[in-house]
């Protein structure tokens, strides 16, 4: 199972929340694919954005480059990869 909370209405007024599964389950009705493919769908101008991202470090490369190459200014990209807590 997939529990999600996030209360918006303390970030932003306007903020959308939408939960993207990359391998979602058959009855998964939300959006599919990778969070950056969906972002890049639903903004058309990163003039005015900055985008925090969180994820393995592959999937923050990928993220990047392509929000990069779609015109948001790499100062307004920020991450925290997922590390390997390995003892």
């Amino acid at each position: 199972a997939v529990d999600h909370y996030l209360d918006i209405t303390n970030i932003y007024a306007d903020a959308v929340y939408i939960t993207v599964h990359s391998q979602p389950t058959a009855s998964w009705k939300g959006a599919k694919g990778y969070v950056q493919d969906t972002l890049l769908s639903l903004v058309p101008n990163f003039n005015n954005c900055a985008v925090y991202a969180c994820g393995t470090e592959a999937m923050i490369r990928s993220a990047k480059k392509q929000i990069l190459a779609a015109g948001l200014p790499p100062q307004r990209f920020y991450s925290d990869a997922f590390v390997s807590s390995e003892n």
